[in-house]
């Protein structure tokens, strides 16, 4: 399994040490954007990871000054098939979703920057441990976008208001502000120390049992077909609009935001 999963991949990092697979968001040249290339090379290592029982954690980490900046703008600009919509609109959206009910521990190591859609890596993560100086935000509104994939997730970690109010703001918080809301569950100035002491609990529970956890508390919560439906159709219809599309174009073409005149 180590060779196929290593040595595959060009979006991702991908390392297996006894129970623990690391998996490294790299797109150093897109500042880490999330496009469909990256979305289903996480999806392949799942999928084939979730047959085996001894596998217990996979820790998520990007690049240390960006975690995840969100949406690559450019494959929407051009229209591309990899883009976060491209052939298959619900994609990212199942991405979320398998994170979320995986029988696996998903331990997000977050370290500078998380904007936009790497807000919806974190929120789906069943652990968060955050550089001290790691930021968080959602800038979509400024382009006249919605994180719709997003914030369902978003309100089952922090709340509604809380989610509300990442959004309406638009800009980062810091790693405390974010401990203090939820979103994140430790924040330290050696993250790696405390990934390490978190894994030496972690790897010893049953796979069974984490499904079965993450079964339940699923059931609990909003978050079914009629959700994604609605979250998807949003933020496809948002960015088929002329106003976010000049917005994105203007960005893409000139590096300027929406209030840049």
């Amino acid at each position: 399994m180590e060779n196929i999963i290593t040595n595959f991949y060009k979006n991702i990092k991908v390392s297996e040490q006894r129970n623990i697979i690391t998996i490294q968001l790299y797109r150093p040249e897109a500042n880490n954007s999330i496009n469909g290339f990256l979305i289903k090379e996480l999806m392949m290592v799942l999928v084939q990871i979730e047959s085996n029982p001894e596998i217990k954690v996979v820790v998520l980490e990007g690049l240390p000054d960006v975690f995840c900046s969100g949406m690559d703008f450019k494959t929407i600009y051009k229209n591309d098939s990899e883009s976060l919509i491209g052939d298959d609109p619900n994609k990212y959206y199942d991405l979320l979703k398998h994170f979320s009910l995986c029988s696996k521990i998903i331990v997000a190591k977050v370290e500078g920057k998380v904007n936009a859609g790497g807000i919806g890596l974190v929120a789906v993560s069943d652990i968060v441990i955050a550089d001290e100086k790691a930021t968080f935000g959602l800038s979509e509104v400024l382009f006249g976008l919605l994180p719709a994939c997003v914030i369902p997730f978003l309100i089952r970690r922090v709340g509604y208001q809380k989610a509300q109010w990442m959004t309406l703001i638009s800009q980062g918080i810091s790693a405390e502000r974010a401990h203090q809301i939820g979103l994140v569950d430790e924040v330290s100035t050696n993250v790696n120390e405390v990934v390490r002491k978190n894994l030496l609990r972690l790897t010893k529970l049953e796979t069974d049992t984490i499904k079965d956890l993450k079964d339940y508390m699923s059931k609990l919560w909003i978050i079914n077909q009629q959700t994604q439906q609605l979250a998807v159709d949003k933020i496809y219809s948002l960015l088929n609009t002329e106003k976010v599309q000049t917005n994105i174009s203007n960005f893409v073409e000139n590096g300027k935001f929406p209030w840049d005149k």
